[in-house]
């Protein structure tokens, strides 16, 4: 319910950004969502998650994988870029916004999308270096499953071979 909620408020603020008129209004919407998305990944990085990539690893190719601690690395690495990155970019949007240049407000609104697929195509092709032992997907076929996955990656799982304690010490 909260997630609904969530989504509900950021449909209503985006409708009332573009139906308002006002252009600093506009031009910060894209910086919430990118910062938003940012701590999406950040979050997971903290102590006792599973960051990110790992789930989506989980999610394509099998929970198996994490198990190779070169993998796991990977994973971890490239959740802290993904969420380091994002926030650059929500930085360089709201900067472009401030200095309100017409040609240059628009960073949010189309160079915040344009540089998510550029390191998202360029890990892609990267990764057949970066993690030789990783299984190759074809990128449409890649980019739908992870679509297809998309919502359950938000939700934690327990990392493979590790069981968490509540504050009783008992397993949940």
């Amino acid at each position: 319910m909260t997630r609904i909620l969530i989504w509900l408020g950021v449909l209503g603020l985006s409708v009332g950004a573009y139906a308002s008129g006002n252009t600093l209004l506009r031009d910060a919407l894209p910086v919430a969502v990118t910062v938003a998305i940012a701590a999406v990944f950040a979050f997971t990085l903290q102590r006792g998650r599973t960051p990110l990539i790992a789930r989506a690893i989980a999610a394509v190719d099998g929970s198996q994988w994490l198990a190779d601690p070169m993998v796991a690395r990977y994973a971890r690495q490239l959740t802290q870029l993904w969420a380091m990155y994002l926030l650059l970019w929500a930085v360089i949007a709201a900067v472009a916004a401030w200095v309100a240049a017409p040609a240059v407000s628009r960073v949010g609104t189309f160079g915040v999308p344009m540089a998510v697929a550029a390191l998202f195509v360029g890990e892609f092709v990267l990764r057949r270096w970066l993690l030789p032992q990783a299984p190759r997907h074809r990128l449409i076929a890649f980019t739908l499953r992870l679509i297809h996955h998309w919502p359950a990656l938000l939700v934690d799982r327990e990392s493979p071979g590790s069981r968490r304690r509540d504050d009783a010490g008992s397993a949940q």
